[in-house]
């Protein structure tokens, strides 16, 4: 008896709105949906936002294209639209953490790299750039869509549901569910999906777990992120003891707990008639009283609000049936037409009537609710913050709000979005196109709901970026566009760290570095490597390289070299010999060969490594060459044939053994190099195909000239007529600077340039494309070794990076073997990137197949008029290279990010680069801020060189005090080298002594015996 009290009272608390669960309609779910007590369904979409950038005539566009797709569902009542935002910056911390970080975190643990320094950096300092937003449309569809047959059939369903299902007592009225109203329910859901989708706005449909974790984050600020989930039909429950004086169990005790006990845990307090009191929060509702004047896209009010980095979230109701529900006052402003104040009333419904006739445009019943928080403890930062506001959505078209709403709690809760179709605003009449502007689907979108690399939109918004592609990017080719000092490298440099930091590196074998290489002109990923090279620690710092390219003894590589085991090159290393040695027999003046000579250069390979590979001109192995190689041959006891020993031999006896490193080694010497192409090019089988074969321009024979550029070869580089020493061994992210190697000016030296480019290539990428469709051409006594190894491979994320490919220009053989890179790179795993100052300096074919392009800035307008040509840019985008790019400041480096993603979904979007001052001073490749931080590095070391940097130079550079006291110096006459050598020396020696600008650096202790003394400075070592 007490307890069916109990119930009775609890059921008209209720039903009087006296408890905060009365304000949840909520009553179970049905597939994507979820279901209230009156039968009412209820769906959320997440909506990310537009592809593209747009402008207020794109976005008035889409909105008459989408007015258009869904007038016939919000022409009559039954169906609704909540259009539901909310911005927090508090919270930007958890989702940076859910989205980068702690995945970071793991991935970085995983791999065995210490980058701990740059991710607390990046969780100080993003939370203050950065905020975390979300929009949704909460879709309703009533019973009372439905014709009166249908609502018969409706009841029948209740009825057998019910019948079925029995007594449920407390708990979820799953009986509630209907086939009928899904069937609408769904119908409705589809097509605001398509309307939303056809116009590039990204959106997707919200579980109801995901919808009701959300609805209880946006009540219980301070559960951001928790781990909580809600109970629905279908999931696994825990049975509830009955009371002890229960003799019989009702069936509510192993169902399914109501929604309304799970998600709340905390009653409201209202403090006044404004302020309420929920969980560790106080809250505001702040209503719009009028609609605006000049309907804006809502990006417009997000994005100030955004600036102003203040909590709040709103709630756009749209309702169908809107012109009659306002039939009555439409008809009494027509009867009380005498009176001046309902002149303007009866003006604005004739407008719309005159819409609905002419346009078709049809009227919907709006309503607006907005509210803010702060915490508990802090009532006037809520009062400053309602304020503020209010002033931006009067400012949003010239609205008028209010903060006097009647209840206070159910101003607020009218913004927790899906729990009931409510709201306290006051309702409008408008224009189906004025009201659908305003929901939140104009934001900007990211392909990746996570990514290892985070970018900022200039409102704050969070963009993550997954430099691994994954399936929405499978196909990487990156460009990067800008003159010197944009911060293209930085950008480059940032997206591999995150690629170390991503998926690419979690294989079948384990975490482990993916494979990156890098060909550089200058040092500017020096940084880079020096940055992995600490966070992988003193033992394995072989696994990163910077080299830089010389021709000396130490830098020998023999581009006959083979994979181990193999007597002949596999298809895609013949490719490059045919390539690399048709370039160096290529007369300067030209880009083509000669006539024939490609056809010899084939016979020349092949008969080259046959000679290698027969008795009569195998290599004679000899000891003293390769000491750990003899030490094997002695140490296994390795036995070979005593007069006419073989490297080859030793090869196949240590394959044999599986001590392939050492075979590796070995083989070196086993192998043809250039000088052995002149004997190659003399024996019978060539001169007998070749000999009458004449070269027009020099009248001499193909294998004569062929000769002469080959002894001209081994003169200009002799490093490439020895076998290998530049020995990589297990280095996985490899840099090689051709500063020294590759000269311009001349056309002989841009010849070279091409040469070493290509050269680089083969060294760093050669292992890149390795497929186990090449296993037919291997061994059988490597067969296993290489079929776990082209596995693994493949599976392998790798990328290959060209700076200054400007360099490049003028060689159609380097373009086609970057060309030819590009297109197998889907297959191989392979992303590749180029980085050049103008946009010219990339092929067609590249540009064609790109399908990330970086913009960091134009250099003049003619530039930037290509740039808007050639990718097509809407009058948004173009409007940002022509204006926005502006290079990099303290808040970051602004960039234009075009992504073509599978499936032909393409991006444009303003994102901008925001490093703190440790990461800026680690991939920094200004000059003097690099010799400046090398300086550092050699006196204190890495870590507390950069911590000095950072701390005097909070910037991320040095380079204003190094001007500033190069100018200073310069006007006393000193020499302009010595002047700046100078400073640079100084302003090291501050920073290591702790004086001068390294002031800073000192901190303060009181002694404890004397605690009232002052305080005195402690250098910080």
């Amino acid at each position: 008896m007490f307890a069916s009290l109990a119930r009775s009272l609890a059921s008209l608390s209720l039903a009087l709105k006296q408890p905060l669960q009365s304000f949840c309609e909520l009553e179970t779910a049905h597939g994507d949906a979820l279901v209230t007590k009156a039968g009412h369904y209820v769906t959320w979409l997440r909506v990310d936002g537009m592809q593209k950038m747009g402008e207020r005539k794109d976005f008035a566009r889409i909105t008459d294209a989408m007015r258009l797709d869904l007038s016939g569902a919000l022409e009559a009542r039954g169906h609704a639209i909540v259009g539901w935002y909310i911005s927090d910056p508090d919270a930007a911390l958890v989702e940076l953490n859910n989205l980068n970080i702690n995945a970071c975190r793991s991935v970085a643990r995983e791999a065995g790299l210490n980058f701990d320094d740059i991710l607390d950096e990046r969780a100080q300092l993003w939370p203050t750039l950065m905020r975390w937003e979300a929009a949704y449309f909460v879709l309703w569809t009533r019973t009372s869509v439905l014709t009166k047959e249908e609502r018969k059939q409706l009841k029948a369903e209740y009825a057998a549901n019910a019948a079925q299902a029995g007594v449920l007592g407390d708990t979820q009225r799953f009986t509630m569910r209907s086939e009928i109203m899904a069937a609408r329910h769904d119908a409705f859901t589809s097509r605001v999906l398509s309307a939303l989708r056809t116009h590039d706005v990204a959106a997707s449909i919200y579980t109801p777990h995901e919808a009701l974790k959300l609805a209880r984050e946006t009540m219980y600020r301070e559960l951001s992120g928790s781990d909580w989930r809600a109970i629905l039909p279908g999931d696994k429950v825990m049975p509830r003891c009955p009371e002890d004086d229960v003799k019989t169990p009702r069936a509510e005790c192993v169902l399914w707990p109501p929604l309304r006990d799970q998600l709340f845990y905390t009653d409201a307090v209202t403090q006044g008639g404004q302020r309420v009191v929920i969980g560790d929060n106080i809250y505001g509702c702040v209503d719009m009283n009028i609609g605006p004047e000049d309907p804006r896209p809502f990006v417009e009010l997000a994005a100030t609000l955004g600036q102003d980095r203040i909590p709040w979230r709103m709630a756009v109701l749209i309702e169908g049936g809107g012109r009659a529900s306002m039939q009555i006052k439409d008809i009494g402003a027509s009867f009380l037409a005498m009176f001046p104040g309902n002149s303007d009333l009866r003006r604005a419904f004739a407008f719309l009537r005159e819409q609905r006739e002419t346009e078709n445009h049809i009227s919907a019943k709006m309503r607006v609710s907005f509210s803010t928080w702060a915490p508990l403890e802090e009532p006037a930062k809520l009062r400053r913050r309602m304020s503020l506001l209010s002033q931006r959505i009067e400012g949003w078209g010239n609205a008028k709000a209010t903060t006097v709403v009647g209840d206070p709690l159910e101003g607020v809760m009218g913004t927790v979005p899906g729990l009931a179709l409510a709201s306290t605003a006051n309702p409008s009449l408008a224009l189906l196109g004025d009201a659908l502007v305003m929901l939140p689907w104009n934001l900007t979108a990211s392909p990746w709901e996570s990514g290892s690399v985070v970018f900022r939109r200039p409102d704050g918004g969070i963009w993550c970026y997954d430099p691994a592609g994954g399936r929405k990017r499978p196909l990487v080719c990156d460009i990067f566009v800008a003159p010197p000092g944009s911060g293209k490298s930085v950008l480059a440099n940032t997206i591999n760290i995150g690629l170390c930091l991503s998926s690419a590196g979690m294989g079948t074998q384990g975490a482990k570095l993916p494979l990156i290489g890098k060909v550089d002109i200058g040092r500017s990923a020096e940084g880079f490597v020096q940055l992995v090279q600490e966070a992988l620690g003193p033992d394995r710092r072989q696994e990163a390289i910077f080299v830089s390219m010389q021709f000396a003894p130490g830098f020998e590589f023999n581009i006959f070299d083979l994979q181990v085991g193999l007597e002949y090159p596999l298809p895609l290393e013949r490719a490059f010999l045919q390539n690399f040695l048709a370039l160096a027999t290529t007369p300067p003046n030209r880009t083509t060969p000669f006539e024939g000579l490609s056809q010899l250069i084939e016979a020349v390979i092949d008969e080259a490594y046959r000679i290698c590979a027969s008795d009569e001109g195998g290599k004679h192995y000899r000891r003293g060459v390769e000491p750990d190689v003899d030490r094997a041959i002695d140490c296994y006891k390795i036995e070979l044939h005593a007069e006419r020993p073989f490297w080859r031999d030793v090869v196949n006896a240590l394959c044999d053994l599986r001590q392939y490193r050492l075979a590796e080694i070995a083989q070196r010497h086993a192998v043809p190099i250039v000088q052995d192409l002149i004997s190659a090019v003399r024996t019978d089988q060539v001169q007998d195909g070749f000999k009458d074969l004449r070269v027009q321009e020099t009248s001499e024979s193909a294998p004569r000239i062929f000769e002469r550029y080959i002894e001209d070869l081994i003169r200009r580089f002799p490093t490439l007529n020895a076998p290998t020493q530049l020995d990589f061994g297990p280095a996985r992210i490899i840099v090689i600077d051709l500063q020294s190697v590759a000269p311009k000016g001349s056309a002989s030296a841009q010849r070279q340039t091409e040469m070493m480019y290509l050269l680089a290539r083969h060294i760093l990428a050669r292992n890149f494309f390795l497929h186990p469709e090449y296993l037919p051409f291997v061994p059988e006594r490597v067969y296993a070794y290489h079929q776990k190894r082209f596995t693994e491979v493949k599976e392998t994320v790798k990328r290959l990076d060209y700076d200054e490919w400007h360099r490049t220009e003028g060689s159609p053989l380097i373009c086609a073997q970057a060309e030819r890179d590009v297109r197998e790179g889907r297959k191989h795993n392979v992303q590749i990137g180029f980085a050049s100052q103008l946009l010219a300096d990339f092929s067609d074919g590249i540009l064609a197949q790109s399908t990330g392009r970086f913009v960091l800035r134009a250099g003049d307008q003619r530039e930037v008029d290509d740039v808007v040509k050639r990718f097509a840019l809407s009058d948004a985008s173009a409007k940002i290279v022509r204006y926005r790019l502006t290079g990099p400041k303290k808040t970051g480096a602004p960039f234009l990010a075009l992504l073509s993603t599978d499936g032909g979904a393409a991006y444009e979007q303003l994102l901008i680069n925001s490093l703190g001052p440790v990461e800026l001073w680690a991939l920094s490749t200004t000059p003097g801020d690099t010799t400046l931080r090398n300086r550092l590095y050699a006196r204190v070391g890495f870590s507390e060189g950069l911590r000095r940097l950072s701390k005097v130079f909070p910037a991320g550079s040095s380079i204003d005090e190094i001007e500033r006291r190069t100018k200073a110096r310069l006007r006393k006459g000193d020499l302009q080298a010595q002047v700046e050598s100078g400073v640079v020396d100084e302003l090291a020696n501050e920073l290591i002594d702790g004086h001068g600008l390294g002031l800073v650096l000192r901190r303060f202790e009181e002694p404890e015996s004397k605690p009232a003394a002052r305080p005195m400075p402690i250098a910080a070592e």
